[in-house]
């Protein structure tokens, strides 16, 4: 408290006003301060008073702020997330009502008028599913995946095109994993198809520029940042690593360190193979590399090892992975410069020139400027390219013209060698013979597993049964072996393989005579048809058709199909489109249960969310709060404490000499 010195009486006058008039004005400095305390509530009302304090409760409106912002967001994603699961339930109920109407129209109960006149009901359910698919939330598309400011599914070529990319959109919500807000059209409605995945390893090359990060590293595990020591004829070096960033980074600082010793050590890229580091000591002068410590860098370089002088010794494969800066010089079997493939979808074929293309951007932008709704990617895996089918309606194929090589060697031809039988024909894949028995005694009977015969000009027949075939390649190995066990010359008189354009098999009898050179189905086989090999004719090749395109298998390609099926008047159709109908319900109600395992994972990070922000607030008041109950005390006492020092400095500034005298 302020006090006024009992030897006033002893000093100057002046001296004795200025000290009592001190004492008052820092009493009513502290009453004023304590009044605007009051009034604010503030226990801190500025950060001098309480620099400690302060700084915390700076922290804490840091936190707060940004705890609610992740509310808002929460809050948004809670909504985005209800509209999407109101969304998905209109799709289930939409294809409930297109099996039901499939089903009523199979079988002998049904006429063609009564057909066409359902396909009008379909074709309004694919409207009515494609506007839900471009359904919108403040502007954000619910299916558009992460690219929610594109319209996801539009009109070509008589088809459904799905524009939309990624798994959704992933906003700020404070939880641990990924939590989508959005949905890709993928996953709701099966938009993209899922094949054409490259069927060879590119093995790219590393270069200079390479960054670390696009490396698997020799385990396959990324490279570990880190310190690795370089030991070069018994002299340990540690070379930092931690911060390099590309191929040129650690081949500079590895030489670096080297030549410390050995002045005319050389590390660079192993030209044989192009994914490795090569170290080249010296004559005389042995290099070691090891870890530093507990990390493995070493080891993800593939550095780690001895390497003796005069010797150019390169080290493990660091695994490049594919980006789209990917030189396409640097892939593994492609020829530069590339040729023409043949790319074709609901039914429109272009040829496209790449011999100008150098990277892998420049042949995604060549595809894309086809407008043919193929996609191209890099597979997951990262050592592939693969073209996917976004347009619901139509069939992809990539094929070879005129005999070139490049799709082949960029793995991407959708009928090759390794093609699945079971991919034929929109997935219902090749009927093969097996199992044939005698019927009247019910032994094995060989004669009913033949599939077809191929007949030949001079008149000679062989069987081919394909029982066993899974690939394409099994397929032209059967027809081959059945040709040479026949006593047919393969390939002098008889050669069956992929056709040199387009694509398809080829079959092509070298033989002479007056017979036609014909493929003829056995045993109700439907195998040579499904191959798209029956046929006849009086030439010398029998161009198969291609049967393995490869189509969306969606809610979209699925209803289209059973639209044109029911015009079509085609009862196997129908019957094929509606159980292709059970996967896609599946497939929404999945969907669904996912978007309702995200809205309860939004609601619990809501509620935890305000829960914390409540503990944050209680907090920042035990610290800028003011209690009123001391302030009240407070206050009443720095009010007496301002009377007593008024009523004390006015007795003493009234004593004179007199008074001391009398």
């Amino acid at each position: 408290m302020s006090a006024i010195s009992s030897v006033l009486g002893r000093v100057p006058n002046l001296l004795a006003s200025q000290t009592v008039l001190g004492s008052i004005t820092r009493s009513n400095t502290a009453l004023l301060e304590l009044q605007v305390k009051l009034a604010s509530g503030r226990e801190i009302l500025r950060a001098s008073e309480d620099p400690v304090g302060a700084g915390t409760i700076a922290v804490l409106d840091d936190v707060l702020e940004r705890r609610d912002q992740r509310l808002r967001n929460l809050s948004e994603a809670g909504a985005v997330l209800g509209t999407l699961d109101s969304a998905l339930g209109d799709v289930n109920d939409l294809l409930l009502e297109a099996k039901g109407v499939g089903l009523s129209q199979i079988g002998v109960g049904s006429d063609a008028e009564t057909r066409r006149n359902q396909s009008l009901v379909i074709d309004s359910i694919l409207q009515s599913l494609q506007g839900i698919g471009n359904r919108e939330h403040r502007d954000l598309h619910l299916f558009g995946g992460s690219a929610v400011g594109t319209t996801p599914f539009e009109g070509l070529m008589g088809g459904i095109r799905y524009a939309g990319s990624g798994d959704g959109l992933v906003n700020d919500i404070g939880l641990g994993a990924s939590t989508p807000m959005t949905m890709s059209g993928e996953r709701a409605f099966g938009a993209v198809s899922a094949r054409l995945e490259g069927d060879r390893d590119l093995n790219p090359d590393a270069t200079a520029a390479t960054r670390l990060s696009d490396l698997d590293g020799a385990r396959g595990l990324g490279i570990a940042p880190g310190t690795i020591t370089v030991t070069v004829d018994g002299t340990p070096i540690d070379v930092d690593l931690s911060d390099a960033e590309t191929v040129e980074d650690v081949r500079s600082r590895v030489e670096n360190a080297i030549r410390t010793v050995d002045p005319a050590a050389v590390v660079d890229l192993d030209p044989a193979t192009g994914d490795r580091f090569r170290i080249t000591p010296s004559a005389g002068v042995t290099v070691a590399i090891t870890e530093a410590g507990d990390t493995t860098t070493a080891s993800d370089l593939g550095l780690d090892g001895t390497y003796p002088g005069g010797v150019a010794t390169a080290g493990s494969d660091l695994q490049p992975r594919l980006t789209w800066t990917t030189d396409i010089a640097s892939l593994d079997g492609v020829s530069v410069p590339m040729g023409t493939i043949r790319i074709g979808n609901a039914g429109q074929f272009r040829d496209l020139d790449l011999s100008g293309v150098e990277t892998l951007q420049d042949l995604r932008n060549r595809v894309d400027e086809l407008d043919l709704g193929v996609r191209v990617e890099i597979a997951d895996s990262g050592d592939r390219i693969q073209f996917r089918n976004e347009l619901s309606g139509g069939s992809m194929s990539i094929g070879e013209v005129g005999g070139g090589g490049t799709a082949t060697e960029l793995g991407i031809r959708s009928f090759s060698g390794a093609t699945r039988l079971e991919d034929f024909n929109d997935g219902r894949g090749v009927e093969i013979l097996t199992g044939g028995v005698d019927p009247v005694n019910g032994t094995p009977d060989p004669s009913r597993d033949v599939d077809f015969s191929i007949e030949l000009h001079d008149g000679r027949t062989f069987d081919v049964d394909l029982a066993g075939s899974e690939t394409v390649q099994d397929v032209v190995d059967a027809i081959s072996a059945a040709a040479t066990a026949a006593g047919v010359g393969v390939p002098g008189e008889f050669q069956v393989g992929l056709a040199a354009d387009g694509n398809g098999l080829a079959l092509e009898d070298l033989t002479a005579g007056g017979s036609d050179f014909a493929v003829v189905a056995r045993n109700n086989s439907g195998a040579a048809s499904d191959l798209g090999i029956l046929g006849s004719t009086d030439g010398a090749t029998i161009a198969g058709e291609d049967r393995a395109t490869v189509a969306v298998d969606g809610v979209f390609a699925h209803l289209i199909a059973l639209r044109d099926a029911l015009l079509a008047d085609d009862d196997s159709g129908i019957a094929f489109a509606t159980q292709k109908l059970d996967a896609d319900i599946a497939r929404a109600a999945e969907a669904r249960a996912e978007a309702g395992v995200r809205a309860q994972r939004v609601d619990a990070a809501l509620t935890r969310e305000e829960d914390l922000r409540v503990q944050d607030l209680s907090l920042k008041s035990t610290i800028q709060d003011l209690d009123v109950t001391s302030a009240a005390i407070r206050f009443s006492q720095l009010q007496q404490q301002l009377q007593a020092g008024l009523s004390t400095a006015g007795r003493i500034t009234n004593l004179t000499l007199l008074d001391f005298l009398r």
